[in-house]
């Protein structure tokens, strides 16, 4: 079965297209996120993230990493599923490996469905597999570049996740790119302007693949999103409209109503489409945090940004709204990256507005990446802490870049 390509044994793979282009890269990493996937029977196990940011390579890294364990190689397969047109196929296509396995007397195995999110309905393949049976001893693990369609899908399966987990991957947080480009670096002295030149040239590349590796993938990204927005039957050119909005305010206060009305659209369109853009992982919505109670309130303004410091250039080129200035981009770096540890908002204290702001613990984070920042001394309610994050450190403010390189994510 085409398919399952690595049933000629471990030395196999190292043929396999993905793996070869990996090996070849300049710069190259395994995911730290390859851990987090499940391996005990039974999981259903659910991989997500933008489009290029490696989820076919983790896969196929821990295809090579099973067999270089000595799992049997016909106890794996692996379907890519972007030519397989609708759920019969594919319950097809693992109905007939089920039978080979049973052949050569197998009973547990390695099931991936990569990029699943391309086949209609496929959940209700895996489903009906989980509920007759024929699941029991196995570790499944389905991809895709959208959340709103995995994630969402999840639902489908009450009951029938096992040991599974749910894997998001991410771009490269500027710590690991950090430890990509230079694995010698530490952070402490004697490394500071090293780490600094990095962090200029993180803002520019970001932390998808190919961008890292010095391709121009602008095109590929453009591409994605207009595939995804038609693919739920949204609207290619309200989708435009909306971005170039988000990018021309970025990272002003702004409303669903206020972005409806320039474009002359109901604000729950909009609305509709920021939350597409958000389970795509190309966008971050805050909300407004409450420091007296430490709860969001969803009637007030929202601030947006890009995920990825690439995705600013991406939806400028599509857009032809100009690409902000790094002080912007910054900011959206330090609220990506918060993200991924905190609940985060952002919130206001009388005049002074307080970028980022985590949950359930209440520290502020105000970004200030200019010359000359000063620090800014807020306490207010719950918050009795606020960091100002500056370009370079000085009136104790702290830098940004080492912020960042300090960051275990």
């Amino acid at each position: 079965m085409e398919e399952n390509i690595w049933w000629r044994g471990k030395d196999y793979i190292e043929e396999d297209e993905d793996i070869k282009k990996w090996n070849s890269a300049k710069f190259k990493w395994i995911p730290k996120e390859i851990n987090k996937v499940s391996l005990q029977p039974f999981s259903l196990n659910f991989i997500v993230g933008p489009r290029q940011v490696g989820k076919t390579t983790l896969i196929k890294l821990l295809i090579k990493k099973l067999l270089e364990s000595n799992h049997n190689p016909l106890s794996i397969f692996y379907c890519s599923c972007d030519l397989v047109s609708n759920y019969e196929e594919l319950l097809k296509k693992i109905r007939d490996y089920l039978k080979i396995r049973k052949q050569e007397g197998i009973r547990s195995s390695f099931i991936f469905l990569d990029e699943v999110t391309f086949v209609k309905e496929w959940y209700r393949a895996v489903k009906h597999l989980i509920d007759t049976g024929e699941l029991t001893g196995d570790v499944v693990t389905v991809s895709g570049s959208s959340s709103l369609t995995i994630l969402k899908q999840k639902e489908s399966f009450p009951g029938r996740r096992g040991n599974g987990k749910d894997v998001i991957l991410y771009p490269l947080s500027f710590s690991g790119y950090i430890k990509v480009i230079n694995p010698k670096i530490e952070v402490r002295p004697g490394w500071y302007s090293e780490i600094e030149e990095l962090f200029e040239s993180y803002l520019k590349v970001g932390g998808l693949p190919p961008s890292i590796n010095g391709l121009s993938p602008v095109k590929i990204y453009t591409e994605w999103i207009i595939y995804e927005i038609n693919r739920v039957g949204r609207d290619e050119m309200l989708a435009k409209q909306i971005l170039s909005a988000v990018l021309s305010t970025t990272p002003s206060k702004v409303s669903y109503n206020s972005i409806a009305k320039e474009i002359g659209v109901n604000h729950r369109t909009v609305a509709e489409y920021i939350k597409l853009f958000n389970d795509m992982f190309l966008t971050l919505t805050l909300h407004f945090i409450d420091v007296n109670t430490g709860y969001y309130n969803y009637r007030k303004q929202i601030k947006i940004h890009f995920v990825d410091p690439l995705f600013y250039d991406v939806i400028s080129t599509w857009t032809g709204v100009k690409r902000p200035d790094d002080p912007i981009i910054v900011e959206g770096v330090v609220a990506s990256h918060l993200s991924r540890i905190y609940n985060i908002g952002y919130t206001e204290v009388g005049k002074e507005e307080i970028d980022v702001v985590t949950l359930p613990e209440i520290i502020g984070y105000e970004v200030k990446y200019r010359e000359r920042a000063k620090q800014v001394k807020v306490i207010a309610g719950k918050m009795k802490k606020v960091i100002t994050l500056s370009k370079h450190g000085e009136n104790d403010t702290f830098p940004v870049h080492l912020f960042l390189a300090e960051l275990n994510i």
